[in-house]
């Protein structure tokens, strides 16, 4: 009987790696990043992180405005659903409204949001995705990160595509998540968009804070945290044929620091830092 276990056992070993092999073979074959026009170029491209909020509220008309007056090649911006599945630019999950109290912006909805404003300025209301779209230079690299906890939802990914569509947008936008189900969904909705996976050891949600994640949700491009990107990741990301980007730069040092590692983009809060 025992002799009959370990028999087993070592066909159930052979199997798992047979199986192991046959799924890493699929996935590497299977999976061809593709690299936009706008990344093939020795220039390292300037991307205003939610427009220029050192200049004006991040995530605002009037951030992006001064983004794209300062000469940024592409805006990032943060969408999310609100309860009413309007797709609302904002970054984080709650906004605190006139009497100081939290407001989830999934459960709220946009009319609602819309008479917010932020820090006491009547400009700066939360827009719109349609509304940052309309006042975009054509020319100007949309990176869009969607903001999602679902693993099966794929509602705001395709309320996104439809839009982008709509404006003919689909060849100069990235969509991006910390999310990999987020970035495979969008994939699989629309194979012509570029996909980026955001990744920094910070994620709240940990499972989902290794980079191995890529082989599972196939991006064309890998966005990574400054603070943890070395030159062994760069290698890694390179070896995968992936673009890089680095979030988020904020000083001269910073930039110092990554000017070897031969980046296509950089995420600013200053559009002006050189």
């Amino acid at each position: 009987f025992k002799q009959i276990v370990i028999y087993l056992s070592m066909i159930w070993a052979k199997l798992i790696i047979i199986i192991f092999i046959i799924v890493l073979v699929y996935f590497k074959k299977s999976w061809q990043p593709r690299i936009p026009l706008f990344f093939k170029t020795e220039k390292l491209l300037k991307i205003g992180h939610r427009g220029a909020p050192l200049k004006a509220h991040e995530n605002t008309i009037n951030s992006f405005k001064k983004a794209v007056e300062a000469g940024v090649d592409g805006i990032e911006l943060d969408v999310q659903f609100s309860s009413d599945r309007q797709l609302v630019v904002y970054h984080e999950w709650n906004c605190d409204d006139y009497s100081g109290q939290k407001k989830q912006i999934v459960n709220t909805s946009y009319s609602e949001l819309s008479k917010i404003r932020l820090k006491n300025n009547n400009m700066n209301k939360i827009p719109l995705l349609s509304e940052v779209l309309n006042i975009l230079p054509e020319n100007c690299i949309k990176i869009i990160e969607i903001k999602s906890r679902h693993i099966f939802n794929t509602s705001i990914e395709k309320s996104i595509l439809s839009v982008l569509e709509k404006y003919q947008l689909v060849d100069s936008s990235i969509i991006s998540s910390f999310n990999p189900f987020v970035i495979r969904r969008i994939r699989n909705i629309n194979h012509n968009i570029q996909t980026a996976l955001l990744w920094t050891m910070e994620e709240p949600m940990f499972t989902f804070n290794s980079p191995l994640w890529v082989w599972w949700c196939k991006p064309d491009g890998f966005h990574a945290d400054i603070n943890y990107l070395d030159m062994d990741l760069v290698k890694w990301v390179r070896r995968k044929k992936m673009s890089l980007l680095a979030f988020t730069i904020l000083s001269v040092d910073q930039l110092a620091r990554v000017s070897d590692f031969g980046l296509d983009g950089i995420f600013l809060d200053d559009p002006n830092l050189n």
